[in-house]
């Protein structure tokens, strides 16, 4: 039997961020089991989500073990600049690196945030001054490049989930884009902003030194009703079996470019 790839999935606290993170980590963490390619470290300060805290983790000199990691922690935990560098020479060194939606405003000085330019350049897109976004509504998904290994054999899909609109690739790194999604001008937010009446990224794909990366901009979960749109605080967003196949396959190819172990995987796993 080959070796399953060394994933650690870093999870920031539930409720700071808005988005309801321990509940897509227990989905994403389903879909990850049934892939069956993982050996998956769940890092969480929260001991109902975590296979150990933060601080345990790096006692441990774990960071520098992974194959990749899935970054879902906002600012919420990695603000120390030593914790900092371990992470950035790691994903340097070759250690892929994965970033879900909901963190993108993060490290933003203008929201208040202690910058960190280096993630922000292992994340390509970011959400600034000009980033909106639609309501949690239904939207189409089309499939940009269909030979990356990441894509290939996915067809466009429909989903329901919020559309980041006009983000912006703050230190202008190269990216390529894999999926894009319209973002409908008739589907307004709960702050009176519409969507653009473009094609929106939704999965981007670059580089940090010899690490591969991944940008999610989909995946939209809120811990309750807030009126962004009904069925924000369900798991609505990750029903699509199409979103499920890219988000395993996103982890495979971070840590070794390529899609073999996964590729066969057809996101038919009951998450609740």
């Amino acid at each position: 039997m080959s070796k399953k790839i060394r994933l650690h999935y870093l999870i920031g606290d539930v409720h700071k961020g808005g988005h309801d993170l321990h509940r897509v980590a227990k989905a994403i963490q389903r879909l990850l089991d049934a892939a069956a390619a993982f050996e998956t470290l769940m890092v969480c300060d929260d001991p109902d989500i975590g296979s150990m805290t933060f601080d345990d983790y790096f006692a441990a000199g774990l960071l520098q073990k992974a194959d990749a990691f899935i970054f879902n922690c906002g600012n919420y935990r990695f603000n120390d600049r030593a914790e900092q560098k371990l992470l950035e020479d790691a994903v340097s060194n070759g250690t892929g690196f994965v970033f879900l939606h909901g963190d993108h405003p993060c490290y933003w000085p203008a929201a208040g945030y202690v910058p960190w330019p280096e993630l922000e350049k292992m994340t390509g897109l970011m959400w600034r001054e000009a980033t909106s976004h639609g309501d949690f509504d239904d939207a189409h998904i089309t499939v940009e490049n269909t030979a990356h290994p990441i894509t290939q054999g996915i067809s466009d899909f429909d989903t329901t989930d919020e559309i980041f609109c006009t983000c912006e690739n703050v230190w202008n790194v190269p990216l390529t884009v894999l999926a894009s999604a319209y973002s409908d001008p008739a589907v307004i937010s709960r702050h009176g902003r519409p969507g653009t009446g473009k094609q929106e990224p939704i999965l981007t794909v670059g580089a940090y030194g010899k690490g591969r990366t991944v940008n999610h901009l989909l995946g939209h979960v809120w811990p309750f009703y807030s009126g962004h749109g009904l069925g924000e605080n369900t798991m609505l967003s990750f029903v699509p079996q199409e979103f499920r196949k890219m988000l395993v396959r996103s982890c495979e190819w971070a840590a070794t470019g390529k899609v073999e172990k996964t590729a066969q995987f057809d996101g038919r796993v009951k998450l609740l």
